[in-house]
């Protein structure tokens, strides 16, 4: 990377060659000491990178962004400021984003997500907020998604905005890639379920079914595993499965099944 950085200052043909690899990647992160002042109360300059790449007309090329709050959960006006931005990430690809405000984003998802619902192949949720209504919704509405991690789902929502939105799920992406889904340690306020069970039961709905060749289970154990296996039958190539028992973890691979 450092010497594609090098060559990208030798002349304006280098340049456009090393731009796309150069600003392929873009991690949003806490303010830090010598950057921008916070632009947004309540959060740091986690977004400036947004408006800095903006003005330089690199976001095109952005393919992959990874958004880590400082603190607070990650509401849709924290990304006012920068819908201008949001709409030239034209080649997006992958998004991952820890504690996102779920239930304000659904209302206006076609305004701040217009530039990739149809081209996002990979989304990773971390501590989602929203129920097991919201989420499932929320990722069916990006139309090419092949690649789906979920990670502390905690099955309920303390959301400033939940306009009680019709969540019916008509079409679902295509969904041939990875399920990771990670629940270890969390408890769900429905029962014996816990929040990997809740998330399961509704994917085993989506219209267009089930297509993973990899799943990735993390403390999701119960009746729903077998239907899910047998949705994903047909492509199904590997499944990785991770349990907890009396404070030890267990690992189990199957591959080409």
């Amino acid at each position: 990377m450092e010497t594609l950085k090098s060559c990208s200052l030798t002349c304006k043909a280098l340049s456009y060659s090393a731009k796309p690899s150069l600003h392929r990647t873009l991690y949003l992160t806490p303010w830090s000491e010598g950057l921008t002042e916070p632009s947004v109360p309540g959060h740091g300059n986690e977004f400036e990178g947004l408006r800095v790449l903006g003005e330089r007309g690199l976001l095109q090329h952005t393919r992959h962004i990874s958004i880590s709050p400082s603190s607070d959960p990650l509401f849709i006006y924290d990304l006012e400021p920068y819908l201008q931005q949001l709409r030239t990430l034209t080649n997006l690809r992958s998004l991952t984003t820890r504690w996102l405000d779920i239930p304000s984003f659904i209302p206006k998802m076609e305004e701040y997500f217009a530039a990739f619902l149809g081209s996002l192949q990979s989304l990773e949720l971390e501590s989602p907020r929203g129920d097991r209504k919201q989420i499932p919704y929320f990722v069916c509405q990006f139309l090419d998604l092949q690649d789906l991690k979920i990670s502390n789902f905690q099955g309920y929502s303390h959301s400033v905005r939940d306009d009680g939105s019709n969540f019916e799920i008509k079409t679902s992406p295509p969904l041939n890639g990875t399920l990771d889904l990670h629940m270890m340690n969390t408890e769900s306020p429905w029962g014996d379920l816990n929040g990997g069970q809740l998330i399961l039961s509704d994917l085993l709905v989506f219209p267009s079914g089930l297509k993973f060749r990899t799943l990735k289970l993390s403390g999701c154990v119960g009746n729903n595993l077998q239907p899910l296996v047998d949705a994903c039958g047909p492509t199904l190539e590997c499944m990785e499965l991770t349990t907890q028992f009396d404070g030890g973890l267990f690992f189990h691979r199957v591959e080409h099944l």
